[in-house]
């Protein structure tokens, strides 16, 4: 697929200058200690997550079994019947090393509005404190307790659970996919992968014509989450941490996700080649005109919405088809 022209949309520019306005960034792993990065980013998050849907109920509970503890937030849309409810669990990005649950806050709530369906967000411990693998085991414990144990408290039908990320969560969304089906366990209905981080090469046209910055995410910065999160270099080769290297059989359909104006389309681009190549089932939408990142801009963007409509509606193909 060519590369698209380097030309932001005019809502993209507009809501740069209304993020500009409002003393609103997001945070810089470059130019802020990590602690500040991601004080900033939490700041960020709360701008964009103002307004929405309310839910009927949020809950956050601990699952202790895992190192650190891990935290999850799960969201019941005032639309959902009563009784348990399919789940869409979502990881959110940030280079493994920025974020948290308020990530895609207003955007989690939307997509559960509109589905149905209980959206779950988890708050995976970071790198550089917490390098691989300790985010992708949350993120099979989390997949696992809501497969296997809360049916019987009214919030989860875990025999259909799907999963996604973006960005850095869309690494490990399709890493614990890959996990699940070498270990022979049930895997989710549906793999929802947004602009992943699916491999630590720069060397892409895409990392070459759009990875100075000038549209957000840079080369420079994921060079600096991939050092985080893989301190050592070998790890870079490893399937398990970088997935676009994997054996991609035998995966559940997955929709895939891309913005133009980003360095990382690459990485979606090749992955939905190599599925194409082996006859898996997938979709994959590139978004014109648009960074990385824009997904959470929904309060700003017509394409933000478009995206969680292109999900909302695999969502309801996966569970209700």
């Amino acid at each position: 697929m060519a590369l698209a022209p380097l030309l932001p949309d005019s809502e993209v520019t507009d809501a740069q200058a209304r993020l500009r306005e409002a003393g609103i960034a997001n945070g810089d792993v470059l130019a802020q200690p990590i602690a500040e990065a991601r004080a900033t980013t939490l700041r960020y998050q709360a701008f964009l997550n103002a307004g929405g849907p309310e839910m009927a109920e949020t809950t956050e509970l601990v699952l202790d079994g895992t190192t650190p503890p891990l935290r999850l937030r799960l969201y019941r849309p005032r639309s959902a019947p009563p009784g348990p409810l399919p789940a869409y669990l979502h990881i959110h990005g940030g280079g493994m090393a920025v974020g948290s649950l308020e990530s895609l806050d207003r955007w989690k709530r939307e997509l559960a509005d509109e589905t149905g369906f209980l959206v779950v967000g988890l708050d995976y411990a970071l790198a550089p404190e917490h390098p691989f693998p300790t985010a992708l085991h949350q993120v099979l414990a989390a997949l696992r307790w809501l497969r296997a144990a809360p049916g019987g408290n009214g919030m989860v039908e875990g025999t259909r659970l799907a999963v996604g990320g973006d960005s850095a969560g869309g690494n490990l969304a399709l890493s614990a996919l890959l996990h699940l089906r070498a270990a022979g366990e049930a895997l989710p209905a549906l793999g929802v992968l947004v602009y992943g981080m699916f491999s630590a090469r720069s060397d892409t046209p895409s990392h070459r014509e759009r990875g100075d910055g000038r549209f957000g995410l840079s080369t420079a910065k994921l060079e600096w989450f991939w050092s985080q999160y893989l301190p050592e270099a070998s790890l870079r080769q490893n399937p398990a941490a970088a997935p676009l290297l994997a054996d991609l059989q035998g995966l559940p359909p997955l929709l895939l996700q891309a913005a133009a104006l980003d360095p990382l389309l690459d990485d979606t681009l090749d992955l939905a080649r190599r599925l194409r190549d082996i006859g898996a089932r997938h979709s994959l939408t590139v978004y014109e005109g648009v960074p990385h990142g824009f997904i959470g801009q929904t309060a700003l963007l017509s394409k933000a919405n478009a995206a969680r409509r292109e999900v909302a509606a695999a969502l309801k193909a996966a569970f209700e088809g």
